[in-house]
């Protein structure tokens, strides 16, 4: 379920909704501040300027002084080497950990502030002698796939610019594209998940985020997802959700196209366009040369933060 800017919801998110004072009429100020030429830094609260009954209410003040006192009950502040000792009892407890099991366990941090502190689980449990059966390589590997993404929708621009004579722009997220103010293509990077068996044919996952509209370019991986083994192009719109799955029997479903090369998936891509794109360009109607900022910096794909903790990767 998408919030009010169209995103996913995050854990973040909803202690500070709680805690904005907006909500019952305040308006707060100096909460940071910045000299010249220096970084902007936040201002201990006894700083902040509060202005009272500066906006219409919407929460009854008694029920948010209510939600901050359970916010301050919850809040651990511990350090750092408690933090490992009482992530090492969870794991004498339990048997295991993850994610799911540190932010449900009483008396740990949350997740968020163990990469914060440590700089990811990883860290984290390599300090405590443990080792997690997940597979981190994937994720330790997604910027340099999000690069990836970014880089093959700019090929594609480039070539659409120079043979078609089209101006084709990048969305904010740096993934695709779009002609006109319309999604035309969007890059996906699908891993391939471990081998169940030879009973099972093989399978690839993607994350798509909230993409809903144009073609889908994916990138399927080798079975060590550390290069592309062929490129998959998948038609608009697909049935709703977050991930795409990719098998034999879901590529039949989706009617989509496997291409071996980059090249051939160019070229179906360009075969795709309405014919009134096609024409070429002539002498009394030069293209548009594309801006020399360059494109958006791809963001990262792999939805939620990972329970690995990313790190700086490289393949």
């Amino acid at each position: 379920m998408a919030n009010h800017n169209g995103r996913a919801w995050t854990d973040g998110m909803i202690p500070t909704i709680l805690a904005n004072e907006n909500y019952i009429g305040k308006t707060v100020y100096n909460r940071t501040s910045r000299r010249l030429g220096q970084k902007l830094v936040k201002n201990p609260d006894h700083t902040w300027v509060r202005g009272a009954a500066a906006i219409e209410p919407i929460v009854d003040p008694g029920i948010f002084v209510r939600a901050q006192k359970l916010l301050a009950v919850r809040r651990v502040e511990i350090p750092e080497d408690e933090m490992l000792v009482r992530l090492r009892l969870a794991l004498r407890r339990r048997g295991k950990l993850n994610s799911r099991t540190i932010n449900e366990t009483l008396g740990l941090n949350h997740v968020s502030s163990y990469v914060k502190h440590f700089g990811s689980l990883r860290k984290a449990y390599a300090l405590i002698g443990y080792t997690s059966p997940r597979n981190c390589d994937w994720i330790e590997t997604r910027d340099f796939w999000a690069a990836e993404q970014a880089r093959h929708a700019a090929e594609l621009a480039e070539l659409l610019r120079t043979e078609l004579g089209l101006q084709a722009d990048f969305f904010p997220d740096g993934i695709a594209l779009q002609i006109g103010g319309e999604r035309l293509v969007s890059f996906l990077v699908a891993r391939r998940l471990a081998h169940r068996g030879e009973d099972h044919a093989a399978q690839w996952k993607a994350y798509r985020r909230q993409i809903s509209s144009g073609l889908l370019a994916v990138m399927r991986l080798d079975a060590a997802n550390r290069a592309i083994e062929d490129y998959v192009l998948l038609p608009a719109p697909l049935r709703a959700g977050r991930y795409v799955w990719l098998s034999p029997e879901s590529l039949r479903r989706h009617r989509g196209a496997v291409y071996k090369e980059k090249g051939a998936l160019f070229g179906a891509i360009k075969a795709m366009l309405p014919k009134t794109t096609h024409a070429a360009p002539t002498s009394s109607a030069l293209p548009k040369k594309r801006s020399r900022s360059g494109q958006p910096k791809a963001k990262g794909f792999g939805g939620r933060r990972s329970r690995c903790g990313g790190t700086k990767s490289h393949r």
